[in-house]
Parts: C-alpha cells; structure tokens; sequence
C-alpha cells in the first residue's frame, strides 16, 4: 500500500506518516494460515513473529491472521499463534530459556488482571529479550482509562469533564458537597470501568442525579466490582461535509501503527445504522476542514503513551472543554478536540466485507504488512533486547 510522506504535529524522533492507501475491500485471497501447535511438544524453539488470541480459528481474526501469515511467509519468516491450548506452557519455556520470540503481537492481555495469561506471555517475551509491538508496561498504564485521563489532563489534551471514583467508594463520592460533575438531573453522564473495553460495562445515566446515579453504578460494577471507575459527562459535536457532499459527526477514530497515522471518520453501529462505521478522511478533507490538529492531537498521543500500534477516538467537541488542540465547526468557530476512547492497544483487526463496523480490508491488510516488515527489521538487524523503533517517551 502506497504511504504519503507528510510530518505532522510537532514531530517524533521519527517522521510520522499519514496513510494514503485504498480503502476498497481486497478481492484476493490470502491461502495461508498460522501455525498454531495444538500440542506443546509441537512448539519450536524460535519464532520470528507470534500472535495471540485464545482460540485458532476466529471469524473476527480470520482474513488477518492469513493476511499475517502471507506476509510473513514471503519475508521467510517464522510465525506462531499462540492460544488457549499452548500459551501457558509457551510462557513457561519462555522464562526457562527454551524459546525465544522475536516480535510479538499480543491481542488478548488483560493488563489489570494479575495472572492473566496473555498479560503473562507478553511480559515474558519482553523479559527475555524479544520485541512485543507496545511494551507491556505502556500499555497497562494508558489502557487504563483513570491513569490515562489524569496524564492527557496534564499535558493539556482535550478530555471530557470526569472524576475518578475508586473502587467501592461511590456512594460517599455522590455525597461530597462540592462536585465538579452536577447531580442535579440536569446532565447525561456514563460510567465507565477504568479497563473496560468494546464498551463493555458502560452504563449511560439521564437526567442524572444522586440516585440514578447509584442505581446504575450497582448496574455498571456487574462488570468488575473492583475496578475502579470514572464518571464523564456526556460531549456532544457538530457535523461537517465531507468531500463526497455528505454530513458526518465531526467524530473520529485515529489509527497509529509503527509511525503511521491513519485517521477515519468514525460512527458506531447501531439499530437502523446504514452503512460502514469507517471512511477514510481524507488529504483534501483534512486541508479544506483545516483538521492538521486532528493529527497533531494523535501524534502527540503516541509520543505521550511511548506505543507503536493502537487507536484513538477523538471529537470536536461543541463544549467548552480545556484543550491545546482546537479546529474550526461549521461556523468557523474554534472548538476543542477532545478524546473520547483514549487509548485502545487491541485495535479491531475485523474486516468491512465481513461485518461492516470493522475497518476496511485494505486497511488490515496493510497493518499485517507493516508488523511483517517491522518482525523481519528485528530478525535482520538488532540482537534480542534491542529497540527496534525510536522512543516515544517524551513528554507530549
């Protein structure tokens, strides 16, 4: 896929890309497949790109994972699937220093969970030398959406109105006489678990008060009562015209692979949603609609939480929300550019011909691309435990 060299934002160590790839569906297809040993005897001692996600043959993982093993196949490549039946007894060989894993992509940790599985493989492959995509501790801080708030909230991102409330402990915040978030059934507010994800476990409160809110947030905890948990109030935005004559939510979701970004205009699919979730936003788009900051934001957002590959969903907001990154309505006037979904390292790897509120084909087949190329950098050219790409962690 054809990429555009064009620096954007205020620049990383790297100069960032901005995608110019097709966003029809690919019509080819890939006939190839991971090997995903169902038997630990079956395991190698060395891989040069591995994968997880729990079970072989997934339909949302699927035209990926081929895509995947094509790539890595033309670049003689080692490849593995680490799932279900072999993972723990590959994170035990890994910590022995019977196997060694290159570069990996983790599709399946749960961060906050302390003996998570999948959490457990990624450690250790970073542990023992091998490059994981993002580093297990970036992503365990930025996943979670309290940690990541108060970090955006510091270095001046657009983030909407929310206050943390630990664990168990909303029925004495609700009673705090000064709240920066009103109680009075005058606002819409969610509740959000701070390591939820496809969003799970969020629960939307109208007309909020006191009580309403302690009745959803009994419906909201079902889904980890020990996690903690931020409470946001609801942002709005406009609508603006894109290049085909059509109006869209002024609403976003940003792509950032391996010093790429690639931006979408973005709509969750819901009951009567016609049409796929993605478009790509376009060159022309960005110019007339002046959304460089659009980019900027996204940039900066890399260079903050130091990862290689996740997603971002961002807005301009009609709200008076404090950010550094502003850009024009409909009526010219300067709005805040705020994140809604901060950070999310499990990107949908899903594709637009299967289920239309996924990305488009040609899109994940490029990622599988890029993670090839970048797995076989790391096999060519830097002894285990090297950095493979530049740092990202400098203040935004």
């Amino acid at each position: 896929m054809a990429t555009t060299q064009k620096t954007v934002g205020s620049g990383l160590a790297a100069p960032v890309r901005l995608w110019s790839g097709p966003e029809e569906p690919e019509t080819e297809s890939a006939r190839h497949s991971l090997s995903a040993p169902r038997r630990c005897e079956e395991l190698a001692p060395h891989y040069d790109l591995t994968l997880s996600h729990p079970a072989v043959d997934m339909d949302s993982f699927r035209a990926f994972d081929a895509w995947l093993a094509k790539a890595a196949a033309a670049r003689g490549l080692t490849c593995c699937l680490f799932h279900d039946d072999n993972v723990e007894e590959a994170t035990r060989r890994l910590r022995a220093g019977r196997l060694q894993c290159g570069f990996h992509l983790d599709y399946y940790a749960l961060w906050h969970v302390p003996d998570d599985p999948y959490a457990r493989l990624a450690q250790a492959v970073h542990d023992r030398g091998g490059r994981t995509i993002n580093v297990p501790e970036r992503s365990r801080e930025f996943t979670n959406k309290a940690q990541a708030h108060v970090q955006l909230l510091e270095h001046g991102f657009g983030v909407p109105l929310s206050v943390r409330v630990p664990s168990g402990s909303m029925a004495e915040w609700v009673q705090t006489p000064s709240l920066s978030l009103r109680l009075d059934g005058s606002e819409t507010l969610f509740i959000k678990p701070a390591n939820g994800f496809g969003s799970r476990g969020i629960v939307c409160v109208e007309h909020c008060d006191r009580e309403r809110l302690l009745a959803a947030w009994e419906n909201a905890r079902q889904f980890d009562a020990g996690d903690d948990y931020i409470v946001q109030r609801l942002v709005t935005w406009p609508r603006l015209s894109g290049d085909d004559g059509i109006e869209r939510n002024a609403y976003w979701r940003v792509f950032y692979c391996l010093g790429e970004l690639i931006p979408f205009w973005w709509a969750k699919q819901e009951t009567g949603f016609a049409g796929p979730s993605y478009r790509r936003l376009t060159g022309a788009e960005i110019k007339r609609l002046r959304l460089q900051p659009l980019l900027a934001y996204a940039e900066d957002l890399a260079g903050l939480c130091g990862m290689n590959w996740f997603s971002t969903e961002i807005c301009l907001s009609d709200g008076d929300e404090p950010s550094r990154y502003q850009a024009p309505g409909p009526d010219g006037r300067m709005r805040p550019l705020v994140a809604i979904d901060y950070v999310n390292d499990q990107c949908d790897v899903d594709v637009q011909s299967r289920c239309p509120g996924s990305p488009p084909d040609a899109l994940i087949r490029h990622v599988a691309e890029r993670f090839a190329e970048a797995a076989l950098v790391r096999k060519n050219t830097l002894p285990f435990g090297a950095a493979v790409f530049p740092s990202h962690n400098r203040a935004a």
